[in-house]
C-alpha cells in the first residue's frame, strides 16, 4: 500500500529543493544520506565517469565524458525529475562525504516500472556497506512512496560483487543477453533482474518500514 508523503517526511533529516523550486528530500539509512543532487556534485561526477575501472561495471559509462557533457546531464537529470528518472547523491554519514549517485530510471507510471543503477565512485567507501545501504533507502522510497511495483536491471556477468549484492536485497535472475557487451577485446553476457515490492519486502522485513 503506498504511504502517504506526510509519512514518508517524518523520517527525514532535512526537506531541500532544487532549481526548478521543487521541494526535495534528505533520506537518513544506517550508513548513508540519500540527498538531491548539486551542481558541484559533477566535478567528482566527471572523473568518476572517466575512470577506466569504474566505466566497466557502469554500462552507461562507455566513452570519455567532457565538463560540458556533464553539464547537459545534470540539467536533463534535474528536468527529469518525477517524471521519468529520480537521482539521488548519496553522502556518508561517517564524513559527510559525497561518494556516487543512485537512481530510479524509465519510470513507467502506468505500469509501475522502473529501472535501477548506483555508482560510489569514491573507491575506498567501496565494498563496505554503502551501496547496499543506499539501494534499500531508495527502493524504500519506490515502493513505499512512488507506488513503484517491479524494479528491474542489467549487470554484466563478470560482476559478481554486485549481482551477489542484488541478490541479497531480493532480486531475481530473469534472463541472459549472451554477448551482449563487448568489452576488453572480448564479448561478455548481460544479467537481466528484476524486483518485486513484495519480494523486497519479504527479503529485507526488519528494514523497510519508513
Amino acid at each position: 500500500m503506498r504511504r502517504s508523503r506526510s509519512t514518508i517526511n517524518s523520517t527525514t533529516s532535512k526537506i531541500f529543493y532544487n532549481i526548478l523550486g521543487e521541494e526535495m528530500i534528505s533520506y537518513k539509512g544506517k550508513k548513508t544520506r540519500l540527498r538531491p543532487i548539486h551542481k558541484n556534485d559533477i566535478e567528482k561526477s566527471l572523473i568518476w565517469k572517466n575512470d577506466p575501472e569504474i566505466r566497466e561495471n557502469v554500462q552507461g559509462y562507455r566513452f570519455p565524458v567532457t565538463e560540458r557533457m556533464e553539464e547537459i546531464w545534470y540539467e536533463s537529470a534535474l528536468n527529469g525529475q518525477s517524471r521519468t528518472k529520480v537521482i539521488f547523491s548519496i553522502e556518508s554519514l561517517k564524513d559527510n562525504m559525497f561518494v556516487g549517485f543512485i537512481e530510479l530510471n524509465q519510470i513507467d507510471w502506468i505500469s509501475r516500472r522502473c529501472s535501477f543503477g548506483i555508482t560510489i565512485g569514491e573507491k575506498e567507501y567501496q565494498n563496505i556497506g554503502i551501496g547496499k545501504d543506499s539501494i534499500i533507502l531508495l527502493f524504500n522510497y519506490a515502493f513505499e512512496y512512488l507506488n513503484i511495483r517491479k524494479i528491474c536491471l542489467e549487470v554484466a556477468a563478470y560482476n559478481t560483487k554486485a549481482i551477489n549484492l542484488y541478490k541479497k536485497i531480493g532480486f531475481i535472475e530473469e534472463g541472459i543477453l549472451k554477448e551482449h557487451l563487448y568489452l576488453n577485446n572480448k564479448y561478455h553476457d548481460i544479467i537481466l533482474m528484476r524486483l518485486f515490492g513484495t519480494e523486497f519486502r519479504d527479503a529485507n522485513q526488519t528494514l523497510t518500514k519508513l
